[in-house]
C-alpha cells in the first residue's frame, strides 16, 4: 500500500495521453502500488520515454484467451485501465528496469494513437469514484460489513498490522474496496470487473459477494498487504 497522496494534484499534470502497458495476469488499482520488472525491448523504450516525461503510464488488462497476441499492439484489452505514475525506478546495467508504479485513478480508453513507437499509446478519460446519494450511516454500515466479511473470511489476518492500519486510517470506502480486492487472488475477469466498477456502492456489494465462504470465483488470498507482481 502506498503512502497517502493527492490524485487530483497528479491529474493536473496529465495531458490526456499515456503509454499503455497491457498485463496478461496482473492489475493495478488506484492508490496502490505495483512493482514491475521491465525486460522486453519495447517496454524498456516505453519506460525510458515515460521517465523522461511526466512518469505516467496506463496499466491495462489483456482479455483472457488472447495471450498468444500479447506481442501485437492490437491485442484486445479491457476498456478500463489504471492510470499510474512511476514513483521508484532503477535501471540495471543491461538496460532492464525495476520500477514501482502507483495507481492514480481509473481511466477509460477513448482511442489509441497510431504511432511509430514499439509500445501502445492511448487517449484516456480519467474516471472518479461515484458515491450515490446515501446517508453517512449507510456508508459507515457498508464499511463495517466489508471489514467484518474480510476478517471472517481470513481470520488469520485479524492481527495483521497492515490491515489494522488500513482500518484505522479510515480510507474512503472506494479505496478500501480496492485495497481488499488487491489482497485476493482473483481471476483476470474478476479483476477487470472490479477495476471497471466506478460506482462505489456496487463495488462494495461485488466485493462482499466475493468474500462469501461459498464463493468459487477466486482461488484464495495473495496475502496482506497485496503481493508484488513481476512483469
Amino acid at each position: 500500500m502506498s503512502a497517502p497522496f493527492d490524485a487530483d494534484v497528479c491529474l493536473k499534470q496529465f495531458t490526456g495521453y499515456a503509454p499503455m502497458f497491457p498485463l496478461p495476469n496482473g492489475v493495478l488499482f488506484p492508490h496502490l502500488v505495483l512493482p514491475l520488472h521491465i525486460f522486453e525491448d519495447r517496454y524498456r523504450e516505453m519506460t525510458a520515454d515515460t521517465l523522461a516525461g511526466d512518469r505516467m503510464l496506463a496499466l491495462a488488462m489483456l482479455r483472457p484467451g488472447h495471450e498468444s497476441e500479447y506481442s501485437a499492439k492490437s491485442a484486445p484489452i479491457y476498456p478500463t485501465v489504471c492510470l499510474g505514475q512511476i514513483v521508484v525506478d532503477e535501471e540495471l546495467d543491461d538496460g532492464r528496469y525495476n520500477i514501482i508504479v502507483r495507481g492514480i485513478c481509473r481511466a477509460r480508453v477513448i482511442d489509441e494513437l497510431d504511432t511509430d513507437d514499439a509500445y501502445r499509446v492511448a487517449h484516456l478519460e480519467p474516471l472518479k469514484d461515484v458515491y450515490p446519494a446515501e446517508s453517512t450511516d449507510c456508508w459507515a454500515d457498508c464499511r463495517a460489513k466489508l471489514i467484518d466479511a474480510f476478517r471472517r473470511r481470513f481470520p488469520q489476518l485479524d492481527s495483521n498490522v497492515d490491515l489494522q492500519r488500513a482500518v484505522r486510517d479510515e480510507l474512503s470506502l472506494g479505496v478500501l474496496c480496492d485495497l481488499l480486492s488487491s489482497s485476493l487472488v482473483l481471476s483476470p475477469a474478476d479483476s477487470a470487473e472490479a477495476l471497471m466498477e466506478t460506482d462505489v456502492r456496487r463495488r462494495c456489494r461485488w466485493l462482499l459477494n466475493r468474500l462469501q465462504p461459498t464463493q468459487e470465483s477466486y482461488e484464495g488470498d495473495s496475502g496482506f498487504p497485496p503481493a508484488f507482481s513481476v512483469n
